[in-house]
């Protein structure tokens, strides 16, 4: 056949050559694209296993150990990949008044390949109830006794009614008991293992690297391939860490990292490549809390009312996030409320007065067109506060905004910019200030026991304004107890009216968590942001690599 084709070549003439050669190049592409259209049809693309994601984080893994990792969210985000929460395991949960009977799956394995029982689970809560770790998660579960049923099963007998127990399984991340049973009290956080953990969950303990001055560059997992579930299609995870967005976020042009979150719009802006930006609703809000045991100027409720007047939201809205978040009008966010609207905000004595009428007419007289005093007592009381703010450059902007707006009315604001870890170990433990800009996450559900009740008005509670209202703390305590939904949204609706009432702190702000990843990574999905280690709540999803499967 070749023969015979070279033959006739020879004999073409030179512009039948060309009118030959032209036709015969259409005709194998109209081939060629037949052919992907009909194989386009008779097959669908599918997600395979394989690939790397690489993403930036900007902040330092500390204890990846989910007993004591707290507020870090770096190590939140590790302890989310690595570990499994009792929810997930579980394969029945049943509820009998104040008693809950968990039976965990039977194919949950370490990633040492050891069984995960009830003991660890058991171990695990034991561990954060002892006041010697002093873990972050203990108010959570004071008055829970945890007993054994089987090998698989667990009952917890509660003291009260708790209608948000649920949400307790999905936040205790088990640790396993024959790896830390045996480590000394003194050793718990200087052991290995919270660098280098043993979990069960998707991904698993591969390496880091770190430099000479000890700050870890970055972490790599890999695929756990005996997960209780599919385990990800992507093979390797590693994670990057920097000192600051505005460095990832030149990595990210670079092509060095996919993936970079919790970011505002401007770090985004930075970014040239072409990049997907996804903007996920957070239940996640900003106040300034006061503490009016620290100036006698803050126990005026005029004073607190004329601060929060003042206060230019839209412009903070604008400016700092570039509209990607919603104003605040009280300490519940909208995916609780979702009727929730500024028609609320209109009935709150807040909304159509003028700051500056209402110091006048307190007593607070503006000194020499600077700032204003009242003589209270024999004490000539000047109206200057301390702000903390937590050193993060969005809260650092607003903070600046906030201190003109106060300052136009007469009001001077010294703001005290400091390390975020410093105010969460220091400050915020010893109630060590007069104001506080501050972010409380409600999380799945609406329980503001831990911010707004009385008894959590010191360390470890987060009650930042010291707030004490017997009203609201039978309403706290309503929510928490009642079974019946439309019973609670209508007391989370009253909470929401009384306490912003009562001026104990400016709300400001619930921002919108953003996440920029390369265009090539499928499967990420729209979703709740309630921590940053969110992101990750649909990761076995994700995929980089495809291929054709008949339909």
């Amino acid at each position: 056949m070749f023969y015979k084709t070279k033959k006739i070549w020879h004999l073409l003439t030179k512009k039948e050559r060309v009118i030959f050669s032209f036709f015969s190049t259409i005709g194998i592409i109209s081939t060629l694209f037949l052919s992907y259209i009909y194989l386009d049809k008779i097959t669908i693309s599918v997600p395979v296993k394989g690939g790397k994601f690489v993403e930036g984080v900007v902040g330092q893994p500390v204890f990846i150990n989910p007993i004591i990792s707290g507020n870090n969210d770096v190590d939140r985000d590790l302890v989310s990949l690595v570990f499994c929460n009792l929810f997930e395991i579980s394969d029945k949960i049943e509820k009998n008044g104040l008693s809950w009977h968990v039976r965990l799956k039977d194919n949950v394995f370490w990633h040492n390949g050891k069984r995960l029982t009830s003991d660890d689970v058991i171990f695990t809560i034991n561990r954060i109830q002892d006041p010697d770790y002093k873990s972050p998660l203990s108010a959570s579960w004071q008055g829970v006794i945890a007993s054994r049923s089987s090998e698989r099963e667990i009952t917890f007998s509660l003291s009260a009614p708790f209608a948000f127990f649920e949400d307790n399984l999905k936040k205790l991340y088990v640790i396993p008991k024959h790896i830390f049973a045996d480590i000394p009290l003194n050793n718990w956080r200087l052991s290995d293992y919270n660098l280098e953990p043993i979990g069960c969950g998707a991904f698993r303990f591969d390496s880091y690297q770190k430099k000479s001055d000890g700050f870890i560059t970055k972490y790599i997992l890999k695929t756990n391939e005996n997960y209780f579930k599919r385990p990800p299609y992507i093979e390797t995870l590693e994670l990057n860490f920097y000192t600051s967005a505005e460095n990832a976020a030149e990595d990210f042009n670079l092509a060095k990292i996919n993936g970079l979150g919790n970011i505002d719009k401007k770090q985004s802006s930075l970014v040239r490549l072409n990049a997907k930006l996804f903007s996920l609703p957070s239940p996640r809000y900003y106040a300034i809390f006061y503490n009016q045991n620290s100036n006698i100027a803050l126990k005026d409720k005029n004073v607190r009312l004329a601060l929060d007047v003042a206060i230019d939201k839209d412009k903070i809205i604008k400016d700092v996030f570039d509209g990607f978040g919603n104003k605040m009008i009280g300490p519940v966010t909208s995916n609780f409320l979702p009727n929730l609207n500024e028609s609320h905000l209109e009935k709150l004595p807040t909304s159509k007065t003028d700051p500056k009428d209402i110091l006048e007419n307190s007593g607070w007289k503006l000194i020499d067109n600077s700032f204003r005093k009242k003589i209270i007592g024999k004490q000539n009381i000047p109206l200057e506060f301390d702000l903390v703010v937590p050193e993060i450059p969005n809260l650092v902007e607003t903070a600046n905004i906030i201190q003109k707006n106060w300052q136009d009315i007469g009001i001077k604001t010294n703001l005290v910019i400091l390390p975020p870890t410093d105010i969460n170990n220091e400050i915020i433990k010893n109630r060590d200030y007069q104001m506080i800009l501050f972010g409380n996450i409600i999380g799945t559900s609406p329980d503001l026991f831990s911010f707004w009740h009385s008894s959590q008005k010191f360390y470890p509670g987060l009650n930042l304004s010291l707030y004490e209202n017997k009203t609201a703390d039978k309403l706290i305590e309503s929510i928490r107890k009642s079974q019946n939904e439309s019973e609670r949204t209508e007391d989370l609706s009253l909470l929401n009216s009384l306490i912003p009432e009562d001026l104990p702190a400016s709300f400001l702000y619930s921002s919108r968590y953003l996440y920029l990843v390369s265009s090539f990574l499928k499967g990420f999905g729209d979703k709740l942001i309630v921590t940053p280690a969110d992101r990750f709540s649909d990761i076995t999803d994700w995929y980089i690599k495809t291929a054709r499967k008949f339909k």
